[in-house]
């Protein structure tokens, strides 16, 4: 006996899922190799993680729109079709720039890219639609489990893939390993995925009458202007002196992005509140549950997705780990996270989403309350156990919140409530990365002073001793000479324990603050609804039926 059509469903989208998450953080352990191969500066080899995060932030808000109009299975397929194309395109880049003269060659890799992240930001809330339509309501905490696999261990797989392919053998492998899968994904998503009339005769999802150019434009605008900004904002200045600060809020360049992609989102409501058939429907946050889960996940989303970046400054820039060895550490972390994913998808029809997002961020908490104490020999080995109740938290809370968004989300609404969902998410993730990488940079400032005073004691009761033997081993007899060679040492030295254990002291600082945002999670936790499904499926078990719960329909449908 065959799969049933939900879980082959569900295999596809996962297929494409996993790729396109697995594409945020694979690259970042290649950005060297890229640099060094093209003959370009840091900052524009940054533009390659930067146009994929940005293209991705362009086509979420509308591919919820775009799955209604034409289907989810067309617009499944050719955004796994356009993310292959710009896989292969990403690994052909410098034979291709070389072949059309480009001046620049790494602008064919950035194209390349954008293009990657079109495919793959689409593929974000269309695989959330199509998974969440084919199973009834009282199966979708299961199935959000299902889908949160990969979501979770493909970032933390990334880096060490990354790794493991740019050494053994060239950055160019990191997208050409897409290639292979992306192609048998389109081909079963052809072989599989219902059609568009099959769709509609399911969902009835209505086709509307216009189409929506307004909205469209706006969406898009907005939010990649406003993302861009808040990425600006985070941006790391070098002054002159060689301090490192945050560009900042304030700053005319970020403003002026904040304040047109604010601008645009703002007509972009007004738009949609006016319009029979929205790309996005806002009207979906009058339901309590839509809303309250929401709210959450942003927060969330700031405090909670906003300090992973914080590992790698610690692991690589502190310990001065590779990145392929900070992978590898936090291997775990994902493991776990995958772990409490599956509990979570077990227990939630038992026990509802409530008790589970509680219990996973109080674990989340405790977790976050192991990198609070860090000192720069703190071991790696040391930290594992932090990270995987870190992880386990993380997955038991991660999926009852997603399943309970869309508890109350009928078939008809979900593509678009699904756009809904990973776009407000992305863009609370991008504030939090931002201001917790200010708050990092500012409270490694505090402490520099304080750490240089201890650097002067630390220097004096060994250290000293050590470089003026060695100068005096190199320059005999000659004291004006030994001193200089002493100071220079000192110097070198100095810069190097204030910058590491001031980082280490800032990080704790900024592990503390996301650890006081979880906690405070747990009390926004306690508003949250009850997922009605569950509750009909229960009552329905009291009666002695079995029956599959459909969700209620909601405003705007």
């Amino acid at each position: 006996m065959g799969l049933a059509y939900k879980w082959q469903a569900t295999i596809v989208g996962v297929i494409g899922l996993f790729m396109a998450v697995l594409d945020n953080t694979i690259v970042n352990v290649a950005l060297p190799a890229m640099q060094s191969d093209f003959h370009t500066d840091r900052t524009t080899i940054t533009w390659v993680v930067t146009g994929y995060f940005l293209s991705q932030a362009a086509v979420i808000p509308i591919t919820g729109y775009l799955s209604d109009r034409f289907g989810t299975k067309l617009v499944f397929t050719l955004s796994l079709a356009i993310f292959t194309l710009g896989s292969a395109l990403c690994g052909l880049s410098p034979t291709i720039a070389t072949w059309l003269g480009f001046t620049h060659p790494e602008t064919a890799l950035i194209f390349a890219r954008v293009l990657q992240g079109i495919g793959g930001g689409a593929l974000f809330p269309v695989v959330f639609a199509i998974v969440f339509r084919v199973f009834p309501g009282s199966e979708r905490g299961p199935a959000s489990a299902v889908i949160g696999i990969p979501v979770l261990l493909a970032p933390a797989f990334g880096p060490t893939i990354g790794g493991y392919l740019t050494t053994s053998f060239t950055w160019n492998a990191i997208f050409f390993v897409n290639v292979p899968l992306g192609i048998i994904g389109v081909a079963l998503a052809m072989l599989i995925l219902q059609n568009r009339k099959q769709e509609l005769a399911d969902n009835e999802i209505p086709t509307g009458k216009g189409f929506d150019i307004a909205g469209l434009l706006l969406s898009m605008a907005g939010v990649t202007t406003l993302v861009y900004g808040i990425n600006k904002a985070g941006e790391i200045i070098t002054s002159a002196d060689g301090s490192q600060h945050a560009r900042g809020w304030t700053d005319p360049t970020v403003l002026g992005f904040l304040i047109v992609g604010a601008v645009l989102l703002i007509a972009w409501v007004v738009v949609e509140l006016r319009s029979k058939d929205p790309v996005m429907d806002v009207r979906l946050f009058r339901n309590y549950s839509f809303a309250m889960s929401n709210i959450l996940t942003w927060v969330l989303s700031g405090v909670l997705f906003g300090s992973l970046f914080l590992f790698p400054v610690f692991f690589e820039n502190v310990q001065g780990k590779s990145p392929l060895s900070t992978g590898e550490i936090l291997i775990p972390q994902g493991l776990t996270a995958a772990l409490g994913v599956i509990i979570a998808g077990r227990l939630y029809n038992v026990f509802g989403p409530r008790p589970l997002i509680a219990a996973g961020l109080v674990l989340t908490t405790i977790g976050a309350y192991g990198f609070t104490n860090l000192n720069v020999n703190t071991s790696s080995t040391s930290l594992q156990l932090w990270l995987m109740v870190r992880g386990i938290g993380f997955g038991l809370t991660n999926i009852p919140l997603q399943t309970l968004a869309v508890a109350s989300i009928s078939n008809q609404a979900m593509a678009r409530a699904s756009s809904l969902i990973n776009v407000t998410r992305q863009i609370f993730s991008a504030i939090g990365i931002t201001l917790l990488t200010t708050y990092l940079i500012q409270q490694t400032t505090n402490h520099a002073g304080s750490v240089a005073t201890n650097f002067t004691a630390y220097f004096a009761n060994g250290p000293a001793q050590a470089a003026q033997a060695s100068c005096a081993q190199q320059l005999g007899a000659n004291v004006p000479a030994i001193q200089q060679c002493v100071a220079k040492i000192a110097a070198t030295q100095g810069k190097a324990y204030i910058l590491a254990h001031a980082t280490t002291l800032g990080l704790n600082d900024t592990f503390l603050i996301s650890m006081l945002g979880t906690m405070a999670c747990i009390g926004l936790a306690l508003f949250l609804g009850r997922d009605q499904n569950v509750q009909r499926m229960k009552e329905a078990l009291r009666r002695g039926e079995n029956i599959e719960t459909q969700p209620s329909v909601l405003i705007g449908e």
